[in-house]
């Protein structure tokens, strides 16, 4: 009897229902297929809505360079740099020692802004295009109104269409990896569908890809995904191989080379593992090899980006070290425990090594990057305000979640749906906890690891979404990944019948199209064509009349795209999260302050500053209940609080700088005066 009830305490914690060969290999073929088709639809659906947008086709590059607002246009003139340079070995030398971006200083753009994307991407071109394969056709397309025509081409040579084809592939990717995942958690080709649909239907609500292609999301997404499956994969493994571990490490690498939010997603991830092992769902061998192997693929990472201090001081790693201190060094006397006792022990341990480990390794090594997060939720629950933080939470996607998404989710099912799973889930969990914890059975079976994981990696998307709207993005696909389990028979165990279950589930999808139909129908009206002559006369301006070296400074987002339409050097740029950058550019906006003209004037020299660009949008407003620039200087600046503000003085008398361009909407002042204003809008040299 005691070896039969050894075996059966070993089959309560081993017991999960997903093996790796579970599957039968027409099945999987299925599955590939499937996999494979959904992504297609993606593919051509975001291509098509992005084109329909902007006419990108017919648009010349300078335009469709314009199109690539703030934080793209910074990424994209990477790729830029990397194509157009003499050998691949030129273009990653002058990523490697940049001092266009934040000139005079030169940077490692590799160490500071994820860029490899933009070098894989750029390696494929150049090398597809050395072989030939690549091509384009160009024609002339007359613009009217005046304007001179521009030359259009088309095709993978061309460098903006082969990088937004890359993109297009990652997006389908996106769709690829979510079903697979829904078909893994639900065990059924029906859960995968599921989680497709109703991506395809709150498509709005689950990416931005097709607006804003060239921000990390739109490579990182997929890798995250792929991560999230190798994660899963691996939590029903009661003793994972390498296999799993060089999928983890590999995955967790890529993605963080990818994104620079890829660290605070993967801490979530680590706190909804070690949570698994405290309430005993995850083996301490389990937990060990995906702990490690997170620490392997951020170690590489950390090598990758030159030894990236922000990495080293991060939440992950601080979260990742303590996951092994309080399953592995305190594992023994935390056993010692009563059950309950060692889950809030644990639990409060995990917690306060992991705040111990980050605050400590962010002062031994006097790192501050990330600083200004904690400062953001600071400042969204109580009074403390900065410059910095109000620069944040006055943009619309920092702010708190609000109404508008949960509606949307609301009238497609998706939300009341996965509210569905997360009840049945955490009836599940609680009445094994019960079971185990205050019964003192060991023979029910414990829940599957990979819901489990699911469950808990949503509440916490839940939580950052909530809290900075932004993350939605996180969220949704996650919400979709969830209703696959209303396919799952483990899951919805109550309805004994398997055609009833399967009825209802299509039932489920026919009320989703109702307003999922209508939510892609009003995404393919969307039409339009980009024009921003205002913009492309300054550009124009700026290339015909400035030397290469010109050093410019202005309004984040349009330094972005002045760095990659005229390859002049910029002293701010719109990546806001190096602490140098923080305050750079909190120097270049004293133009936006109350301050006196001469002390920003001698700020900006400082600086080496020789032209000032002003946007009308951002210089003329002084009042936006707390949120214009002059009233974030407010903050900080009491002693000139009762002043004019500067920015819209400068736009109607320059002086001491002189006016050299000027157009309903942009007007550049130089700091030394070398250039005259000629009348009309536009100014050239004399």
């Amino acid at each position: 009897m005691a070896q039969t009830k050894k075996r059966k305490q070993i089959h309560s914690t081993t017991k999960y229902i997903m093996e790796d060969d579970s599957w039968s290999i027409g099945y999987k073929m299925a599955v590939c297929v499937l996999a494979v088709l959904l992504g297609t639809v993606n593919h051509v659906h975001v291509s098509s809505l992005f084109e329909n947008d902007r006419h990108f086709s017919h648009l010349s590059n300078m335009e469709r360079e314009m199109t690539f607002r703030t934080e793209m246009g910074l990424y994209y003139s990477y790729f830029k740099t990397l194509v157009k340079a003499d050998s691949l070995n030129e273009g990653v030398f002058k990523l490697y020692r940049n001092n266009m971006t934040e000139y005079p200083d030169t940077i490692n753009t590799l160490k500071r802004f994820n860029l490899y994307p933009e070098l894989v991407v750029g390696a494929l071109y150049r090398g597809l295009d050395s072989m030939g394969v690549l091509s384009q056709t160009c024609w002339t397309v007359n613009r009217g109104e005046g304007l001179d025509p521009v030359s259009s081409c088309e095709g993978l040579q061309d460098p903006p269409h082969f990088y937004l084809a890359v993109v297009w592939l990652c997006a389908g990717l996106t769709l690829s990896v979510l079903f697979v995942i829904g078909v893994y958690v639900s065990d059924s080709i029906l859960g995968g569908l599921m989680t497709a649909v109703c991506f395809l239907y709150n498509h709005g609500e689950c990416t931005r890809v097709m607006w804003t292609p060239p921000l990390r999301e739109s490579f990182a997404f997929p890798i995250c995904l792929i991560q999230i499956f190798s994660v899963t994969v691996t939590t029903g493994n009661p003793r994972p191989g390498w296999k799993n571990i060089t999928s983890i490490a590999v995955s967790t690498s890529a993605f963080i080379l990818s994104w620079q939010f890829a660290q605070f997603m993967l801490f979530t991830q680590a706190s909804a593992l070690i949570f698994m092992h405290i309430l005993g769902v995850l083996s301490k061998e389990t937990l060990s090899s995906l702990i490690i192997s997170l620490l392997i693929g951020l170690l590489h990472s950390v090598a990758m980006m030159f030894g990236n201090e922000m990495l080293f001081c991060s939440w992950l790693f601080a979260s990742l070290c303590s996951c092994l201190i309080v399953s592995l060094l305190l594992a023994f006397p935390f056993n010692m425990l009563p059950s309950l006792i060692r889950i809030i022990a644990q639990t409060v341990v995990y917690l306060s090594l992991t705040l111990g480990l980050k605050i400590g390794l962010s002062k031994a090594l006097l790192v501050q990057d990330d600083a200004h997060v904690l400062e953001i939720f600071k400042s969204k629950f109580t009074d403390f305000k900065t410059f910095h933080t109000q620069l944040y939470t006055c943009a619309a996607e920092f702010d708190f979640l609000g109404w508008e998404m949960p509606q949307k989710i609301t009238q497609t099912l998706l939300l009341p749906a996965a509210v569905l799973v997360l009840i049945l889930v955490s009836i599940q969990i609680t009445r094994w906890m019960k079971h185990r914890y205050l019964d003192g059975s060991k023979d029910i079976e414990v829940p599957e690891p990979a819901v489990v994981y699911t469950f808990l990696q949503t509440l916490a998307y839940a939580v950052m979404a909530i809290l900075i709207m932004r993350l939605k993005l996180f969220l949704t696909p996650h919400l979709c990944i969830l209703t696959a389990l209303l396919a799952s028979s483990k899951l919805v165990n109550f309805i004994k019948s398997k055609e009833v279950h399967t009825a209802v589930v299509i039932a489920l999808f026919a009320a989703m199209s109702f307003q999922g139909i209508q939510n892609i129908r009003s995404q393919r009206e969307i039409i339009g064509e980009y024009s921003d002559l205002a913009l492309e006369e300054m550009f124009e301006w700026i290339i015909k009349h400035t030397p290469p070296t010109a050093v410019f400074a202005g309004p984040m987002p349009t330094m972005a795209n002045l760095l990659l339409s005229t390859e002049r050097p910029i002293v701010n740029h719109p990546h806001y999260e190096d602490v140098g950058i923080r305050e750079r550019t909190k120097k270049v906006y004293t133009m936006y302050s109350r301050k006196k003209v001469d002390e920003v004037y001698n700020i900006l020299k400082e600086m080496q500053v020789e032209f000032l660009v002003l946007s009308g949008p951002w210089c003329l407003p002084t009042e936006r209940g707390g949120c214009a620039l002059p009233e974030l200087w407010d903050i900080e600046d009491g002693e000139n609080r009762n002043r004019p503000a500067l920015c819209p003085i400068l736009w109607r008398s320059p002086a001491p700088f002189s006016l050299v361009f000027s157009n309903d909407m942009y007007k550049i002042l130089q700091l030394s005066p070398k250039l005259v204003q000629i009348n009309g809008n536009r100014s050239n040299l004399r």
